[in-house]
């Protein structure tokens, strides 16, 4: 696969439903999660010729913090190497525009709050099944359900300040997809529509993981 502009009118034709920053953060987490960094440059590169330096802005933001949020998915290299591709081929005057300094601090993480909101956005995805999972993962290993809930929804996912929490889950469909996983997969395309995604909208980001996979 190479972003030529047929495989980039095919990502905006599958994505028409959701805005372009966020449809080419999908696009870039599918990448990511397929271990195709290559591809993340050549996106980004793409995205220069049809976006606003404002639009690539929030295009780079968002896609710097899906990656993030997507680091216990798809593994840190893979959220490493592509974070590298997205920043070394952004125009330095989008570059500019970026934050210098870190959104998150020693100071917020009282566990209390975090573990809280991390229960909370677990309860909002997952819904009457929320209880029951939760006890079959912490039968397996209670450390696991510990960290999932505390560390990856809490800390991460439940952090909405750049990534709502809508478009946190239609990022996780577009790293779910590659990665084979079909049980979470389905989970988390019922999940962003507990969240206020739209049936075209959860279409758009399947349709985008599956064009990468595919191509």
């Amino acid at each position: 696969m190479d972003i030529g502009k047929n495989t980039f009118a095919r990502i905006n034709a599958a994505g028409a439903a959701l805005n372009p920053p966020l449809r080419y953060t999908i696009a870039v987490t599918a990448m990511a999660a397929a271990n195709l960094p290559d591809l993340v440059g050549d996106l980004t590169k793409a995205c220069e010729s049809s976006l606003s330096n404002t639009q690539m802005r929030q295009f780079i933001e968002l896609s710097r913090e899906s990656l993030l949020k997507m680091v216990s998915t798809i593994g840190a290299p893979r959220v490493i190497n592509s974070i590298a591709a997205l920043m070394d081929s952004v125009d330095e005057s989008v570059k500019a525009l970026l934050p210098k300094a870190s959104h998150r601090s020693k100071e917020e993480y009282n566990y209390d709050f975090i573990r809280g909101r991390g229960k909370e956005l677990w309860q909002s995805v997952y819904s009457r099944n929320a209880g029951k999972l939760e006890q079959k993962i912490g039968g397996w290993y209670p450390d696991l359900i510990e960290v999932i809930q505390t560390d990856l929804y809490g800390r991460l996912l439940a952090d909405c300040r750049i990534l709502d929490a809508k478009s946190t889950e239609l990022c996780t469909i577009g790293a779910l997809l590659p990665t084979n996983v079909p049980a979470q997969l389905k989970s988390h395309i019922i999940g962003a529509g507990r969240l206020g995604a739209s049936p075209e909208e959860i279409a758009a980001a399947t349709a985008i993981a599956e064009l990468v996979v595919s191509s």
